[in-house]
């Protein structure tokens, strides 16, 4: 994105730009931000603009409109919406080298492959973006910033919690910024307890703290986020999947942390942020791999159990529960 954001800057806009990655709030930024770069917000932008989906999308007028000048404006821009031009690919590279210097496209697509023929085009001809999950400090950033849309200030500390507990999107925190801003009304700063009132947290998260209290040995609580997550109308057999995968989870970590690789490495290899390694890795300084391995292995018995229906679900996952904070 900071390569787009220069371009614009710079005024040395590509031929083309492919947006790609699970973040559509960015790639709609990106895809607004190109537009109004290269066609302002005058009268004649809309005629200088095509748009194609799946559903529309039509090769030969899409290569007539791709060799169009501009009527009155410097560029001409067409979007194309998830319909990359598989068919066609030849062609379309042959297009990429012989349009006008005043044709601009932006692709967008959930991925690509880098081996094949349309991303080598594209990085020869444009700029391929990957706009996928802001994770970490920038993910932090984005909480703050939201906040002081609203005149509202968030501690450092504040804003980290909001980020990591509000799942979803960027579009869902900012819907969730939004509602916190409204119960702070007439106060200049949101407060962890503001968050917590408003807030849906993400259920995964719920799940993590119930093993981090399963480890502590704590079983007032464990019980008590047990409640709460049935309370959230979450079934006990899903609660046991949850943590059955949260364990699994960990022990692949531990595996990875035992060969010597770095939090960057790891979260390279599960594909997970960096910022939820260094959670789990924290959780695991508390476990081992055996008291790891009875926790999968006793929710296995349990839904076992409770498939046979030996034991009802509610029952089972309560002993279980309780039979893993005595560990």
């Amino acid at each position: 994105m900071k390569t787009i954001v220069e371009d614009i800057k710079t005024g040395s806009l590509r031929k083309i730009y492919l947006l790609c990655g699970s973040e559509t709030y960015l790639v709609r930024h990106c895809v607004r931000m190109l537009k109004k770069a290269a066609l302002g917000d005058d009268e004649n932008s809309e005629m200088n603009f095509d748009s194609y989906n799946e559903q529309n999308f039509d090769y030969r007028a899409f290569a007539d409109s791709a060799q169009t000048i501009p009527f009155l404006a410097p560029y001409r821009v067409i979007l194309l919406d998830g319909c990359k031009p598989t068919d066609e690919i030849d062609a379309f590279i042959t297009l990429l080298e012989e349009m006008p210097e005043t044709t601009l496209i932006i692709m967008i697509e959930k991925s690509v492959d880098k081996k094949t023929k349309l991303y080598k085009a594209v990085s020869k001809y444009g700029y391929v973006s990957d706009l996928s999950e802001l994770t970490g400090q920038n993910r932090i950033d984005f909480v703050a910033r939201e906040f002081k849309k609203y005149g509202k200030g968030v501690s450092g500390s504040d804003a980290a919690y909001f980020a990591e507990n509000v799942g979803g999107d960027l579009y869902n925190l900012m819907n969730e910024a939004d509602k916190v801003a409204s119960f702070a009304e007439g106060r200049d700063r949101v407060t962890k307890a503001d968050i917590d009132e408003v807030c849906v947290m993400q259920t995964e998260n719920r799940i993590f703290d119930l093993i981090g209290e399963i480890a502590a040995g704590h079983g007032q609580n464990v019980m008590g986020i047990c409640a709460d997550l049935m309370y959230l109308k979450e079934s006990p057999m899903r609660i046991l999947r949850l943590l059955a995968n949260e364990y699994l989870r960990l022990a692949t970590l531990i595996e990875l942390k035992n060969k010597g690789l770095s939090v960057s490495s790891i979260a390279q290899e599960t594909k997970t942020p960096d910022w939820l390694v260094k959670k789990r890795l924290g959780l695991i300084a508390r476990m081992d791999s055996r008291m790891i391995r009875h926790a999968v292995e006793l929710i296995g018995t349990t839904e076992q159990n409770i498939k046979s229906g030996d034991i009802d679900m509610q029952t089972g996952l309560e002993i279980m529960l309780a039979d893993l904070s005595c560990v």
